[in-house]
């Protein structure tokens, strides 16, 4: 695999530490730039003088102002090959992700649908997939010897402001243990401001002393070892949400929602438990609280089946050829231009 050396212009923990430091371990010169100001964009790509200029997801960027223009130029100026992560695909594919590539015009998109590569490519730009994965650096394996201090654990933002599967997956995985008063403890944003949304959908509100609020995400792997059951909440029918890679990762006993892509990814009883309903979450809870050796033994089956198929490394290295492709194109249409770190690895 080539290398080269990549300005991934992005603050958030979860994108840094999951595909940056994947990056990074694949042999990648990486330089992380939070600033969103294209002055100090420009600053950081002349000092760093990269190859690759990566961009991810919803990011607070004003799509309407001159600022996806000012990146463009850059990208131009400097002759950086733009790769964006459509991390809000296929749900935001038509709100979010194709006005992005409208405006910041990358050379290439990686979306986590692989519905959506065909509709990238109809509109000029080629497109893979890569979906959400696991970095195992940033989650260690759950040992026997682990305490489990909590019995229930969800981390997750609510996400309500637009309907998705979530409130589905949250309606049959959360809130029969709220009217059953099973405790569970909830790490993330929007739980104590969304209660009126809450209270109206779901027709209860969360405990306040369940919210247990922002969880930076490093710390989120020591949650899932420490914990009996992770509740592990997904936003789509055909996709599955990144904490699911993470939570089965470190080796965790998780309970989902019964999809179409959970089931053809992994084996229910085996490698994780689904359920499609209140009464089955309570059935489920019930039974494998007082289990842990069963717990742990899906957790192993989780962990390995993860790190067979699912890791950074193996979706990167599928991808990767299609990068060195069309950064060869580019070059030798005169409009790149590959720093001297660029090697073979």
């Amino acid at each position: 695999m080539q290398t080269y050396k990549i300005f991934f212009l992005e603050h958030r923990s979860q994108y840094l530490n999951s595909l940056g430091d994947s990056l990074a371990q694949l042999g990648h010169k990486i330089f992380y730039q939070s600033s969103l100001l294209p002055d100090e964009v420009e600053a950081g790509i002349a000092y760093f003088k990269p190859d690759i200029f990566i961009t991810v997801g919803w990011c607070p960027i004003p799509l309407r102002s001159r600022y996806p223009d000012r990146i463009h130029e850059l990208c131009k100026k400097y002759r950086l090959f733009h790769i964006y992560w459509a991390t809000e695909d296929k749900i935001h594919h038509t709100t979010w992700s194709v006005p992005f590539l409208q405006r910041f015009r990358p050379d290439l998109v990686w979306t986590i649908h692989p519905d959506c590569i065909e509709k990238y490519e109809k509109l000029g730009t080629p497109a893979s997939y890569l979906n959400f994965s696991f970095n195992p650096r940033m989650f260690p394996t759950k040992k026997k010897e682990d305490k489990e201090i909590f019995d229930i654990s969800l981390i997750g933002t609510t996400h309500l402001h637009v309907k998705t599967y979530r409130y589905e997956s949250l309606r049959h995985l959360l809130f029969p243990l709220i009217q059953d008063g099973k405790k569970t403890h909830i790490w993330g944003y929007g739980w104590h401001e969304s209660q009126a949304t809450i209270k109206k959908h779901f027709g209860r509100q969360v405990p306040g002393d369940w919210i247990r609020g922002y969880l930076p995400y490093k710390e989120t792997a020591s949650v899932y070892r420490s914990s009996k059951i992770v509740l592990g909440v997904q936003n789509a029918l055909d996709q599955v949400s990144q904490r699911t890679f993470e939570i089965l990762g470190t080796g965790s006993f998780m309970i989902t929602s019964k999809t179409q892509a959970i089931m053809e990814m992994f084996e229910d009883r085996r490698e994780v438990v689904v359920s499609s309903s209140p009464e089955k979450t309570i059935e489920l809870v019930n039974f494998y609280l007082n289990r842990p050796e069963l717990r742990f033994e899906i957790g192993e089956n989780a962990r390995r089946k993860i790190m067979e198929q699912y890791t950074f490394q193996h979706q990167l290295e599928k991808i990767w050829p299609m990068v060195d492709i069309l950064l060869k194109q580019k070059q030798s249409m005169g409009t790149l231009r590959l720093s001297p770190v660029a090697q073979e690895k």
